[in-house]
């Protein structure tokens, strides 16, 4: 009998899927079309040997070097006696959408979540967990000496985002669930028809939004961490990512750790501040947690100018789930160059002269 191997799947649709919050919901344009042109990334990460799941569409790669000990797998090849090989699965995070349908291609209920893991995942995925974590770490003890800037605050009525935006002049709303730019905007100290509308279409669907005052932005990254009941919250590394004009995320640096790093003190001035950050993230992940979820996440944060001063705003987003991050450090860590990957994933990578 063949040795059991891990399946991997590709959903980019993840996040709009938690936000809809229903098995059946249907995949906007831009995801069904990342699904099949992106299908093979998972390779980047995968232990060997492995399954990789191909939608129906998705091209077989060529990238040989990457795919070696890779079994990329149609759903048509889903049987009863594929299933028994499979010893888990690793989706890009999971969700009711990616649930049904592993469960419409066969997967085994013993393989697949409960509803209240599901749930669970739902609600540290929510950005109230940046609400909850960003606090704590304004106040850990290791973060005293450095400039530090941030607020974040969920609103769950008009009156509680009106109330916001006078005070702060302006905000940028996020909604509870969303990615890559997608679900925030930036709102005015008075909001226009537009604005308001689409703010109670949140509050309703969601029953609250995100806060965060506007931060004159000088340079994004992350730092990426794993999770093991085992071995609690783990350091992975740092990537440096890319925004367009309005705030989509456009690619990564692909570059090794020790010149991500010099990036990122160089542009703030300062590179006393690795180790203290990375150990009270590590603390704060850990009281949110640890014992509810096991897996990959990446930390935003941003370096911000206020006045004379660089900032560091040590919590923008937390991404329960695999991140563009983490593939960026397990692809600057191999020893293939990124011109064996399909061109749509080529794109993705800024090469630092």
């Amino acid at each position: 009998m063949l040795t059991p191997l891990p399946l991997y799947v590709f959903n980019p649709s993840h996040d709009e899927a938690l936000a809809a919050n229903y098995p059946y919901y249907y995949p906007s344009n831009i995801a069904r079309k990342l699904a099949i042109e992106w299908a093979t990334l998972p390779a980047i990460w995968a232990e060997r040997p492995a399954y990789v799941w191909l939608p129906d569409g998705a091209e077989e790669p060529l990238m040989e070097q990457w795919c070696e000990g890779v079994h990329f797998i149609r759903t048509k090849e889903m049987s009863l006696s594929f299933w028994q090989t499979v010893s888990r699965i690793e989706p890009w995070g999971w969700d009711l959408l990616v649930r049904h349908q592993l469960r419409k291609a066969g997967a085994p209920p013993e393989l697949l979540p409960s509803d209240e893991q599901i749930a669970d995942l739902r609600r540290l995925s929510s950005r109230e967990t940046t609400s909850l974590l960003l606090p704590l770490l304004l106040k850990h003890p290791l973060l005293q000496q450095l400039p530090l800037i941030g607020k974040s605050l969920l609103a769950t009525s008009t009156g509680d985002v009106e109330k916001n935006l006078s005070e702060w002049g302006g905000a940028v709303i996020k909604s509870l669930w969303s990615c890559s730019g997608r679900g925030v905007f930036r709102v005015g100290k008075r909001p226009t028809i537009s604005d308001s509308g689409r703010i109670e279409r949140l509050l309703n669907e969601h029953g609250a939004v995100e806060m965060e005052p506007i931060w004159d932005k000088v340079m994004d990254f992350a730092l990426e961490f794993e999770i093991s009941t085992t071995q609690g919250v783990q350091y992975s590394g740092a990537s440096l990512f890319e925004t367009n004009t309005a705030g989509g995320y456009s690619g990564n640096w692909l570059a090794s750790q020790s010149a991500i790093l010099h990036q990122i003190s160089s542009a703030w001035g300062r590179s006393d501040w690795f180790s203290p950050v990375v150990h009270a993230l590590v603390d704060g992940l850990d009281s949110l947690m640890r014992g509810s979820y096991e897996g990959i996440l990446g930390v935003d944060l941003m370096i911000c100018r206020q006045g004379d001063t660089l900032r560091l705003l040590p919590c923008v987003e937390v991404n329960v789930r695999h991140t563009m991050g983490y593939v960026a450090l397990k692809l600057a860590s191999a020893d293939t160059g990124i011109e064996q990957l399909p061109p749509p994933l080529r794109k993705l990578w800024h090469i630092p002269v």
